[in-house]
């Protein structure tokens, strides 16, 4: 381990002695650790040889007396119990006759306690330690000592430097012991500069202080004019994307990586300065730098990879970045490294859209799941040269990727050599913000997919090609209509998805419940996922838009003829028609969840879970569509509409709620929907004070009475003659219930 610098003034001839400016905490844990190592391997000879002169401790805090004398005590303190016997090392120090109560107020004697048992729970269990410390040869502790005085520095000049000088930056630590470990990192191996040729170490070093510098000084700290943060984050990542994906400690080393800036020392010990990371690191940032500092793009266009964008994220971030921006800055960098100088722009470009296709359309979870995804790609980089021929050529082109868009790949390759027409198509529908490459659902809508059963694309003639190629750029039309970059374009009403609805049931499960989709890519239940169709059920779902599809015109307006199909409906399942006849029952569900208890049991979602507000589908489109108005028109007298009820849980069933006002009382009725029909449901200590208004509910309205209940089962078709029936009856005997009363 290596503590970085340390500053300071020796000062004396003959008895010197070192006087730190900085590293007071790392230099007290240094001694700390010599003390109680010399403590666990019974040292204490050689420990008081280094650290006792005249009785006193070679270690002192000059600022605080009480400090020093303290150090003073535990230097000549020579615990008589083993550090196993011990479990506080704290309570055994503060309780020995030299420790003066006062000393519990310093705080550097407090920290120090406190690092003592920290050492003590770290190494408690380790023997033959301490010899260690004192080996000059391999020492397994060191620093790198800076004297001020040497340095040409004042203390006073040092601290108006805020203690850290430009030559004394992290990064300037780094990359002065970096340049030394390429002396024999690269050995033999030069790099050209102006026709002159240089080792790895001076080609680092020049290239760090000239053209890369120019790269980075745009990025500086402007308080500080330094960039160090930005040069760090890029070697951070391009520590991560070289790692080798079949290393023991690969899952490890990404999540060190991408969970904070490591040191040099962290670099080296986890071997992370390899050959693989110099030579993609020397020739990424030589690619980057451009003659005037901006940086130097290759690609031809950042459709499928934006160098500027993932440059800024790099620099920003360092290898805190979503898994498909591993593996896409991976796989830009390993092109470079392998064609460089030579690379083909045209090549390249394919490459990347490749590369973008098969990783945003991959699905990434954990660690592992990126593991693959290297791994294919360190086996899929051989071809890079012209990846649409591997693609064609070879039966199963790509591991590490979803099968699904590996396949799409292939069948997309094919398409585009064989016949010059597919080339601006694929690139038109792939460059579609939402659907990002993944346009298999317009290969199968074309008949393409069925086609190339029969019959390879490269052995299609011209006709088969129009054809299928006018289908899909129709098909495209639809769906830049129906979609944004965001996901579904908004026609007001939901009309989109009861047009489908009214076709066939697209809905796509997502734990317990069904969903009408949302945009979100990454969602198991998303417009994208449906256009996939990869899951279970989800192609036949797929069809049903196809269908949708299939009755629309290009030529009208797109609201109108949704209408015209909601409006059209007919014979569909209940459900189905419920929802197609009532926006409000979509709207009702903000996270676009319903829940089917059974065919006749289907429950609206507020949020997620029914221990959230949830609505029953049929009562709340009967309130909806039928009794509101009724209410509004005054068709409901005598009767007083409440809201609709939703709840919480499942205690209670949700419904509508109506009362009757009756002199100074109100009788209260439910409507709810069960097995399939419609019940009105009246509690029977709400009638038992009014004999007459049972007689209606018994004799006139044929309740039937049930346990507690007065109950009237109607089917969806009369629910609305039995509600204005009752209404109308209960009207009409006004007089008569007054005399109840």
């Amino acid at each position: 381990m290596n503590l970085d610098f340390i500053y300071g003034s020796v000062e004396g001839d003959e008895d010197s002695r070192f006087l730190p400016l900085d590293g007071q905490q790392r230099l007290t844990t240094l001694f700390l650790l010599h003390w109680y190592l010399a403590w666990k391997d019974e040292q204490w000879e050689a420990f008081d040889k280094l650290f006792q002169i005249g009785g006193k401790a070679r270690f002192a805090y000059s600022v605080r007396p009480s400090s020093s004398e303290f150090f003073d005590e535990l230097v000549r303190f020579h615990p008589s119990l083993v550090p196993n016997e011990v479990d506080d090392l704290t309570d055994l120090i503060t309780n020995q006759s030299w420790y003066f109560r006062n000393w519990r107020l310093d705080p550097t004697i407090q920290a120090t306690l406190c690092m003592l048992n920290a050492i003590h729970d770290k190494f408690r269990s380790l023997t033959s330690l301490f010899l260690r410390l004192l080996d000059e040869d391999k020492p397994a502790i060191t620093f790198q000592l800076l004297d001020l005085k040497n340095f040409g520095l004042s203390d006073d000049l040092y601290i108006k430097m805020n203690a850290r000088g430009k030559p004394l930056t992290a990064f300037e630590t780094f990359k002065a012991r970096y340049e030394q470990e390429l002396k024999t990192l690269l050995d033999g191996i030069t790099f050209e500069i102006a026709g002159q040729h240089f080792s790895a170490s001076e080609y680092f070093a020049r290239k760090m202080d000239t053209n890369w510098a120019d790269l980075f000084w745009k990025l500086r700290d402007d308080d500080r004019d330094l960039y160090d943060d930005a040069v760090m984050n890029v070697f951070r990542a391009v520590a991560l994307v070289t790692r080798q994906p079949d290393h023991l400690n690969y899952i490890s080393d990404v999540n060190l990586l991408r969970k904070r800036a490591p040191s040099y020392t962290t670099f080296n010990s986890n071997g992370w300065l390899d050959k693989n990371f110099t030579l993609s690191l020397i020739n990424l940032l030589d690619s980057w730098s451009g003659d005037d500092g901006n940086l130097n793009r290759i690609l031809p266009t950042n459709k499928y990879f934006d160098e500027e964008s993932f440059f800024q994220k790099v620099v920003s971030n360092g290898a805190d970045l979503i898994y498909t921006d591993i593996v896409q800055i991976a796989a830009y960098s390993a092109f470079i490294v392998k064609h460089r100088p030579s690379i083909d722009s045209n090549a390249f470009q394919e490459w990347m859209r490749i590369i973008h296709n098969i990783s945003v359309n991959t699905d990434y979870n954990r660690p592992s799941d990126l593991q693959r995804s290297i791994r294919g790609l360190d086996e899929l980089l051989q071809s890079s040269g012209d990846i649409l021929a591997h693609f064609v050529q070879v039966e199963k082109p790509a591991s590490g990727f979803s099968a699904q868009q590996i396949a799409e790949e292939k069948l997309k390759a094919e398409l585009i050599l064989a016949n010059d027409g597919w080339r601006d198509l694929i690139d038109l529908a792939e460059g579609h913000g939402y659907f990002k490459g993944q346009i298999e659902f317009l290969l199968d809508f074309s008949g393409v997919i069925e086609t190339r059963k029969k019959l390879e694309p490269s052995q299609w003639d011209t006709e088969i090609h129009t054809a299928t190629q006018e289908k899909f750029f129709e098909y495209l039309r639809f769906g830049e209509i129906m979609f944004s970059a965001q996901g579904l374009m908004d026609t007001g009403e939901y009309r989109w998805e009861r047009a489908l609805l009214s076709i066939g049931n697209y809905l796509l499960p997502r734990g317990r419940n069904v969903s009408f989709l949302v945009n979100s890519a990454t969602d198991e239940a998303s417009w994208k996922r449906l256009l996939r169709g990869a899951r279970l059920g989800a192609i036949e779902n797929r069809k049903v838009l196809r269908e949708l599809w299939d009755r629309l015109s290009l030529d009208d307006d797109i609201a109108d003829q949704l209408n015209k199909i909601i409006e059209t409906t007919q014979q569909i399942d209940p459900w189905r028609d419920a929802l197609v006849n009532c926006p409000e029952a979509i709207r009702f569900c903000e996270k676009k969840y319903i829940r089917f208890e059974s065919m006749n049991k289907i429950y609206l979602l507020k949020k997620t879970q029914m221990n959230g507000y949830h609505a029953e589908l049929f009562t709340f489109c009967l309130y909806q569509n039928v009794l509101k108005n009724l209410n509004v028109t005054g068709k409901l007298k005598p009767f007083k509409l409440l809201e609709y009820q939703s709840v919480v849980g499942s205690d209670i069933e949700p419904g509508i709620s109506i009362l009757f006002p009756h002199e100074d009382e109100e009788l209260r009725f439910e409507v709810e929907f069960h097995n399939g029909s419609f019940s009105i449901e009246i509690p029977c200590r709400e009638v038992t004070p009014y004999p007459s208004i049972e007689s209606i509910l018994l004799q006139k309205l044929h309740f039937s009475k049930e346990d507690s209940y007065y109950i009237q089962k109607s089917s969806s078709d009369s629910i609305e003659n039995s509600i204005l029936k009752f209404a109308e009856e209960l009207s009409t005997s006004q007089n008569l219930l007054e005399n109840d009363a």
